[in-house]
């Protein structure tokens, strides 16, 4: 099972599986009354898909009870805090139900999350959520061909699924900017400087050369008017 996020390069493994998940797909029928016949049921198209499960995030990995393997295990906070970054995101997320009947693999928002530390488990989470089918309607433009009043049906989108690949941001650097500053700016946490030290390395080396400086010292050497990517 995974949450996956921006066209599967943020890879989230689900550590424990859930003892039963729920997935409801209700149908959209009108009922109309014709006098002389009865009832007539008029059947439109079914509401998005709703999943919802519980589960645990454990404070350690262990081969017995944790459907991830070792290498993709994270911590309780780390999910925690992904899941409630995923239901505030303006993309959908890549959620996977692999080896079950149900075999889910669909992009979904994440309606409701909620998590719960108790106290004779220290460190072990324990969570509840729900997530809906993200779909991406149809609309159709009509326009009028001619006088007779004839018109021609044009479609302005797909209806295909969407997608949760996320847009390039970039930042064009000021004078006394620093990545830690970069960074709190951007993300709201300085300490996420790395992310942006790891994305643009090579061009902030490229950038210091051209000063004179052999590389960019880990990005302690900024100059203003370099273009950096914001991962």
């Amino acid at each position: 099972m995974y949450f996956n996020y921006d066209n599967d390069q943020k890879v989230y493994v689900i550590p424990v599986l859930p003892e039963k998940i729920k997935v409801s797909a209700k149908g959209q029928t009108t009922s109309i009354d014709i006098e002389k016949f009865g009832e007539v049921l008029c059947k439109g198209k079914r509401d998005a898909i709703t999943i919802s499960f519980s589960s645990f995030f454990p404070a350690a990995w262990g081969a017995s009870y944790c459907a991830c393997l070792q290498k993709d295990f994270r911590s309780p906070a780390d999910w925690h805090n992904w899941m409630i970054s995923l239901e505030n995101a303006a993309n959908p997320c890549h959620f996977v139900l692999e080896g079950s009947p149900f075999a889910i693999n669909m992009y979904a928002d994440i309606t409701s999350y909620s998590g719960e530390e108790e106290g004779g488990d220290v460190g072990t989470i324990t969570y509840t959520v729900e997530l809906k089918e993200h779909r991406v309607p149809v609309v159709e433009k009509y326009k009028v061909k001619n006088k007779k009043g004839k018109t021609k049906k044009k479609k302005t989108s797909s209806g295909k699924r969407g997608n949760n690949k996320s847009k390039i941001k970039c930042y064009v650097t000021k004078s006394n900017d620093c990545l830690y500053t970069i960074a709190k700016m951007m993300y709201g946490n300085g300490a996420e400087y790395t992310k942006i030290l790891n994305k643009n390395k090579s061009e902030l080396d490229k950038e210091a050369k051209k000063h004179g400086y052999a590389n960019s010292k880990n990005g302690n050497l900024i100059f203003a008017g370099t273009q950096i990517i914001i991962p």
